[in-house]
């Protein structure tokens, strides 16, 4: 199956916009023909989530001559006995800032155990799963795991003697304390650095410039040394690049630096160090910046106290980087009252974070198990979005509550986003990430003809492109205020 070529994206509609009980083990309610646990391991208790999972992989297509026999293995296409398989959830954070709960935040488990199940058919008894990703530096990760179901549900696997595991790929995380973030380093991070050089969306940039990106919290001073105008280097963990097939499961949302977050922006989470990815470049874009809009003082005097908070907190010397924080605020009021909008490149402007993901991207397509980049694909990767509850206003962070009923799965990252795009009510001509990967030549994520064609149980979105969507079958998505009437699309 060529993911260059695929454009096909399946929308699974339901009626629920809830989650079942992490007690339930995120089992079905009903015992399917393929079913890999029987009819000894079901649920009492219904599971409408399951289904649309389930239902999604049928709609693509997959294994369609053996649907709803017991031969049915969906996966047969992607997955091989004896394979590693990467699941890769979208985790970001344990606690949601804006009162909208966690069902917004994360990709929720109970989409995952579906997946893990269609897996355990494919390997047929031979192969390892993991479950990972690296969320924000200050997640806890525990406590995400914990109260999701996460934990509790490998538990089980475990007990029913499945090869698999539960990995946090950060190689730092950190503490918050009266807003200081103590760094905590994972000098044993299981990664590899990958070079891009002169295939980076970053190759060609100046010198000046690349020594103005950054990524908010973290130490410039690490960032600057892995993007110069010699290397452009990501640290990607080698449970990605092990990974045969990957199973890219994103939660869909609106994003404050790439507007929005879906396939594509999920894999800024395969990364060990933070520290090597660019979010947005110092300055205004009259400056030749992408953190604000105007020239402003005051906007450049708060970004260097930033920076040296930040150098101060990686040091260790957390009352000097509180000390400075406190002068930042002083300068962020100021900002606010003179009605001055935008920071750390959380705008529509922002053009340097949609470098980096399209990067990302072809470093999971096409670097070896020794992070060596490769002429051809080397892992299959098929994606399965929770849209079950989304995400809108000010996400990835502090979402709000979205309810979508849907499960969406695809093939190719560049045609799914643009589907999920449109119908969150956006405009993918005005997503730069979007613009960015449809324009990469070498380690190609589409081939340029390759347009979304959707399928679904619901006659609106079945068998339509995107220009052929009706507008009454978006969803309505409230971009965040940085984007907030820039890419509506109409």
């Amino acid at each position: 199956m060529d993911f260059l070529t695929n454009g096909n994206i399946a929308l699974a509609v339901t009626s629920c916009y809830r989650y079942p009980l992490k007690e339930t083990l995120f089992r079905p309610d009903t015992a399917y023909p393929e079913y890999y646990f029987g009819i000894d391991h079901v649920s009492i208790e219904k599971n409408e989530v399951y289904a649309a999972v389930r239902e999604s992989l049928h709609l693509l297509g997959l294994d369609a001559e053996h649907y709803n026999t017991r031969e049915w293995n969906p996966l047969v296409d992607f997955v091989k006995p004896g394979d590693t398989v990467l699941i890769k959830p979208n985790l970001v954070m344990d606690v949601n800032p804006s009162g909208g709960g966690t069902d917004c935040l994360y990709t929720q488990p109970s989409v995952v155990a579906p997946m893990v199940d269609y897996v355990l058919i494919a390997l047929r008894g031979a192969g390892t799963i993991v479950i990972g990703d690296a969320p924000m530096q200050e997640c806890k990760f525990e406590k995400l795991i914990g109260e999701s179901g996460y934990k509790a549900l490998v538990e089980w696997y475990r007990a029913m003697g499945v090869d698999i595991k539960l990995v946090d790929f950060r190689g730092l995380k950190s503490d918050v304390i009266n807003g200081i973030r103590v760094q905590k380093i994972n000098d044993n991070a299981n990664g590899t650095v990958i070079d891009l050089g002169a295939d980076s969306e970053f190759s060609g940039v100046s010198g000046e410039t690349l020594g103005k990106m950054r990524i908010t919290n973290y130490n410039p001073d690490i960032l600057k040394q892995h993007h110069t105008v010699d290397k452009n280097e990501y640290y990607v963990s080698n449970h990605v690049l092990n990974a045969n097939c990957i199973i890219n499961m994103p939660k869909p949302k609106t994003h404050r630096k790439a507007g929005v977050t879906i396939s594509l922006k999920n894999m800024v989470g395969i990364n060990v160090r933070k520290e090597y990815l660019p979010h947005h470049t110092l300055g205004s874009t009259e400056e030749g910046g992408d953190e604000y809009a105007r020239k402003s003082l005051i906007h450049e005097m708060r970004s260097k106290l930033w920076d040296r908070r930040n150098k101060l907190s990686a040091q260790g010397r957390i009352y000097s980087a509180k000390l400075l924080n406190c002068f930042s605020k002083v300068c962020s009021v100021i900002l606010k009252l003179n009605g001055l909008k935008y920071a750390e490149g959380s705008w529509w402007g922002n053009h340097t974070i949609s470098r980096t993901i399209s990067d990302l991207n072809k470093i999971l397509y096409y670097a070896d198990k020794n992070g060596k980049m490769q002429i051809t694909p080397q892992r299959k990767v098929l994606i399965v979005a929770d849209m079950i509850i989304s995400g809108e206003k000010e996400g990835p962070v502090m979402p709000s509550p979205k309810n979508v009923g849907i499960i969406a799965a695809g093939v190719n990252p560049v045609c799914c986003d643009e589907a999920i795009t449109v119908l969150m009510g956006f405009d993918p001509d005005r997503i730069p990430t979007l613009q960015t990967v449809r324009k990469v030549k070498r380690y190609t994520l589409v081939d340029a003809e390759t347009q979304a064609n959707i399928y679904s149980n619901k006659m609106e979105y079945d068998n339509h492109t995107l220009l052929e969507l009706a507008s009454d079958t978006r969803w309505g998505f409230v971009s965040t205020k940085g984007w907030r009437g820039h890419i509506e699309r109409h």
